[in-house]
């Protein structure tokens, strides 16, 4: 008997829904449907397990003892799931095969009334890929720049309009940008922004922090990146020793020597041997106020200068603090938008 089934696109229109991926932890991880419940039917040894015997001894075995594996743990399956009964729920694995569809059937032969995501996580996947494929932004764009450690991010959070990608990539953008962030993957990027997105259509503006192609390890979709470059640019200036202390706040309680040593090292075709190494005695000093300024003089800075000598500013906004300014750029916007 087959058991019923709700595409991904159907449930956005309800109120509540409740997504639980049945898939196991390591993939949970790599990416799932925002908000999701991860209830994995096989933790990450078991699937390995499982899968190894269906690529040696055939589909059959395999299924024989994924079964066996699960009825060990219907007790507790139920009684999870029976905390979910009276709220629209639907069940998805990686191609809403055997995982999800198992799980709905049993819940339901019980008197729930639970769903099965068609075509399961993969074909969530398509409908993320398709929604960057083919959205635009139906309200002006603006686009706050500035050097490191000016305190955009911290601005832009007090902005009602703004979407923070670097939140979304789990990643602040530099090769010092993973120190105490989760680095998200290519996929999980995606969801996450597809979230922002479908958030945003009644905006009265959309304002983002100026990034390159790649914050870490993912890439900006061509339909945010190419609003992001073209959206109209302002300048926040911020004095040096405020952007140093930023830093220091923001990235202190990460750095050990064992992690900042090999950053260093990779920043030493840009900066030469002479300045790295003077970059690490610095380090080993205690001197950190000094090494950040250092790196800001003599790399971060030169660089950021070059990638933004073409763009045209708007405005130049100085830093105060986090609230103050985000108010004053709102303003500017709003008083430039009812021109």
């Amino acid at each position: 008997m087959s058991v019923p089934t709700i595409s991904y696109k159907e449930t956005l229109v309800w109120e509540n829904p409740i997504y639980v991926d049945v898939r196991a932890p390591v993939e949970f991880v790599k990416d799932h449907i925002p908000h999701a419940i991860n209830y994995p039917l096989f933790n990450d040894v078991e699937r390995a397990y499982i899968g190894t015997l269906y690529h040696t001894q055939g589909k059959e075995k395999a299924l024989l003892e994924g079964v066996s594996i699960a009825s060990l743990k219907l007790r507790d399956m139920l009684s999870f799931f029976s905390t979910l009964k009276e709220h629209q729920v639907i069940i998805y694995c990686y191609r809403g095969g055997m995982r999800s569809e198992s799980v709905v059937s049993l819940c339901n032969s019980i008197g729930f009334s639970f769903y099965k995501l068609y075509g399961g996580y993969k074909e969530y996947r398509h409908y993320v890929r398709d929604y960057l494929t083919e959205y635009t932004f139906t309200m002006p764009v603006f686009t706050l720049y500035g050097l490191a450690g000016s305190g955009k991010t911290r601005v832009l959070k007090n902005i009602p309009y703004s979407i923070d990608l670097e939140h979304c990539a789990g990643n602040r953008s530099s090769l010092f940008g993973s120190l105490g962030m989760p680095n998200h993957t290519q996929k999980y990027f995606e969801s996450q922004l597809v979230q922002e997105l479908r958030t945003i259509e009644s905006w009265r503006y959309c304002i983002f922090e100026g990034e390159s192609r790649k914050i870490g390890n993912c890439h900006i979709p061509h339909c945010v990146l190419n609003s992001l470059q073209n959206g109209k640019a302002i300048w926040l200036e911020t004095p040096l020793e405020k952007r140093i202390q930023h830093i220091y706040d923001e990235y202190m309680p990460f750095i050990r020597e064992e992690i900042l040593l090999p950053i260093l090292d990779k920043l030493q075709p840009t900066m030469g041997k002479a300045k790295t190494a003077y970059c690490k005695q610095l380090f080993k000093q205690g001197n950190i106020h000094e090494l950040i300024e250092f790196l800001l003089l003599h790399h971060y800075d030169p660089e950021y200068r070059h990638s933004t000598k073409n763009i045209s500013f708007m405005a130049h906004i100085l830093f105060k603090d986090p609230v103050t300014t985000a108010s004053e750029i709102d303003s500017l916007i709003e008083d430039m938008l009812s021109v």
